[in-house]
């Protein structure tokens, strides 16, 4: 195999000028030369463009020009020029990079060459359009109200909410809220620093009269009233444990599980339920309860208490230990993101490995959708969508790193179309399709790059280090470069969505993902089930999830960046299709492990085969990076709106599916609801076909969902 790198040091700054946008292209220069604009990021007219975006173009340089001026001027609405400061490396890539964050709106970026301080050529103007960013702590409004202040771990239970397929909620900060938002909502959701503080009183007020909360680690009045009093003790890192054999328990994992973070604990009294209990390890006695269920008061309501930090113990199980970025733990340079879960110098892992077979994250994460579904019961049944398209429990995301191979791409893809129905849909999920992250020097045309593209497979740059750690301005060249000049092979292909970044080169906790973001690519796939010796032959989950989540920094700001682990690599896993059987197998059976699979493949071996006849054998959809984003994008931001219940056993509600998830998206609905039985389900009047599937131990109608009425009836 070839090794090839591209030059990214910094070299050259200019600085802040204004200028006259005019039209653009190449230009004939002293010398007889031509120096142009052959590769821009944003691309022209692009409309997605992060707030955070660094505006880079490839210059196009003779050996003459070499030592002339160059320089970008932005203009924003209004035309006014956007302040900032340009710079040229020695891959002879100009960027700017704004002072401040772009604010939403259009944008006009200009390329100048100054080849004296009275000659000014334009090279190069584009516009693009810089989009608003909604607050991800955001749902799109319903029954649930989630109490939570922007920028604390407490909103990253928005995101929770969301992977469990409720979008339907409300956010509140602490400080707004009142009686009158209460009475509006079904279940109240308290993150852990709105667990305490003066709002409290209404909610306790609340909740006699009948209301149902989920809150973490509560303290005071919430405290009492939830049967729970403090030891004064507290515990961090350590493990719980489900009551399995009773609701809402029922259908999780008996296993101890390792939660991250800190738990208080406590004592419980009489008329509660412990539903979870806390241990400092895997062999050690319970040392009190990690999740109760308390009945308050004489008209129905209820208070459910997780006595660790959900949010913040997801996000670490997901995203490894804070504590361990920037630190080469396994003693294989460079650093990788397997390292943030390992121990220093022997110590205990921050993985245990007897867990690395169960979903940690989703797990606790299904303790809670079922609290939510049987608390929500007390007012009408809860909606939600389902993980992946047409009610599939499993999925593999096939994505290449292809290292300047001859044909490795080529007949990754061409296999696929062989095996691809005749007529059927890529974007329905009806084809086979894969993702291939290649250097720019792979020999795949142009026009190749772009008939697959149009038939659904997707393209991207393979961003190189050269597997060497990086500092901020390093791992920025590095993208510079190669998105750069990936853009300037294939210009007709669509913006990159994904990313993989060579060696899995991982210096810092959040850094990846944050230059991803500001170069528009919204799903990454670093985290990699790796190396062998440290796996130990136990195929699992190392970040604890199956599922796609976006990212989010100690504080709980997420970024709008997708996690998707890498769980079979061809490096641990080639020559063993028993691991891709094992993670398939516990996503069909009662275990209930469901997601997307997440993989990595070379072309140095025939992994990328054993993964497709293990998938071909078990009817297990095969899909790029780019088709799991949108899906999920698309789910995000479909809606249940309008439930409502009726004296006479009907539940109405109306389902708005994002273009980006239709003909995919599958619904599910509690078939039980009280002491009643869903006896008939019909959308805007004609009846639903629906099938009923136990799912974490409650039976749920599967149906596929449309923008359309619905109304079941329970008898």
């Amino acid at each position: 195999m070839r090794r090839r790198t591209l030059g990214v040091g910094r070299v050259a700054v200019g600085v802040i000028v204004a200028a006259v946008v005019v039209a653009g292209g190449v230009a004939a220069v002293a010398g007889g030369g031509e120096v142009g604009v052959v590769a821009r990021y944003p691309g022209r007219g692009a409309q997605r463009v992060s707030p955070s975006a660094e505006i880079s173009v490839q210059l196009q340089v003779g050996w003459m020009d070499a030592q002339k001026t160059f320089d970008m001027v932005v203009t924003g609405p209004g035309g006014r020029i956007v302040r900032g400061r340009s710079a040229v490396d020695s891959a002879e890539a100009l960027s700017f990079t704004p002072v401040r964050p772009f604010a939403a709106g259009k944008y006009t970026a200009v390329v100048h060459l100054r080849e004296s301080p009275v000659e000014d050529t334009v090279l190069d103007s584009w516009s693009f359009g810089v989009e608003s960013v909604p607050s991800l702590s955001d749902g799109s409004g319903g029954s649930i109200l989630l109490v939570a202040r922007e920028g604390t771990r407490d909103a990253y239970l928005a995101e929770i909410l969301r992977a469990e397929g409720f979008t339907g909620f409300d956010t509140v900060a602490p400080e707004h809220l009142s009686r009158d938002v209460l009475a509006d909502h079904a279940v109240v959701i308290l993150g852990a620093t709105s667990s305490t503080g003066p709002h409290l009183r209404d909610v306790e007020s609340w909740v006699k009269g009948g209301g149902d909360v989920i809150t973490m680690t509560p303290q005071g009045g919430l405290a009492s009233l939830a049967g729970l009093e403090p030891t004064g003790g507290a515990l961090r890192d350590g493990y719980l444990q489900i009551d399995t054999t009773h609701a809402p328990g029922i259908g999780l994992t008996a296993e101890r599980m390792q939660f991250h973070g800190g738990a208080r604990l406590y004592t419980r009294g009489p008329g509660g339920k412990t539903l979870a209990t806390l241990a400092s390890d895997r062999q050690a006695p319970d040392l009190g309860p990690a999740v109760t269920l308390t009945k308050v008061g004489p008209h129905g309501g209820h208070i459910a208490a997780f006595t660790y930090d959900l949010a913040t113990s997801v996000m670490y199980t997901r995203q490894g230990d804070p504590a361990a970025a920037g630190t080469e733990r396994d003693m294989s340079p460079p650093i990788r993101p397997n390292d943030l879960f390992m121990g220093s110098d022997g110590g205990k892992d921050y993985l245990d490995h007897a867990d690395i077979g169960i979903p940690q994250a989703d797990e606790q994460m299904r303790l809670l959708s079922n609290l939510l579904e049987e608390l929500h019961a007390d007012t009408y049944p809860l909606p939600r969508f389902w993980y992946l398209p047409h009610g599939q429990k499993a999925a593999l995301v096939m994505a290449a790193d292809d290292h300047d191979t001859e044909d490795g791409t080529r007949q990754l893809f061409q296999r696929m179309l062989a095996l691809s129905p005749p007529g059927c849909d890529a974007r329905k999920w009806e084809c086979p399709r894969a993702t291939a992250w290649v250097y720019p020097w792979t020999p795949l045309t142009r026009q190749e790059a772009k008939h697959y593209s149009g038939l659904g497979f997707d393209l991207g740059a393979h961003v190189s280090t050269d597997c060497a750690d990086w500092t901020e301005d390093s791992l920025a060249a590095a993208f510079r470069a190669y998105l750069l000049e990936f853009r300037r092979k294939y210009p007709d292909l669509p913006d990159q969505a994904g990313n993989r970044l060579h060696c899995v080169v991982y210096s810092d906790w959040l850094g990846v993902p944050r230059e991803e973001q500001r170069w528009g690519i919204h799903f990454d796939m670093n985290y990699f089930n790796w190396p062998p010796s440290w796996i130990r032959g136990r195929p699992g989950y190392i970040t604890g999830s199956a599922l796609p989540m976006r990212f989010s920094d100690e504080n709980g700001r997420m970024l709008d960046v997708f996690q998707q682990e890498s769980h079979l690599v061809d490096e641990t896993w080639n020559g063993s299709p028993v691991a891709i059987e094992q993670l398939i197998t516990a996503a069909e059976d009662e275990r209930g492990y469901y997601g997307a699979f997440g993989t990595h493949f070379d072309f140095s071996d025939n992994f990328d085969q054993e993964l497709t006849n293990v998938a071909v054998r078990r009817h297990i959809p095969m899909v790029s990076a780019e088709q799991l984003l949108a899906f999920t994008e698309g789910r995000d931001a479909s809606t249940f709106t309008n439930v409502a219940k009726n004296s006479t056993g009907d539940v109405t509600f109306d389902a708005g599916v994002d273009s980006r998830a239709a003909g995919l998206l599958s619904g599910m609905l509690p078939v039980n609801w009280a002491d009643k039985v869903l006896s008939s389900f019909t959308a805007d009047g004609k009846p639903v076909d629906y099938d009923v599937k136990l799912i974490k131990g409650i039976s749920y109608a599967f149906f596929d969902l449309g923008n359309l009425h619905y109304q079941a009836h329970y008898r």
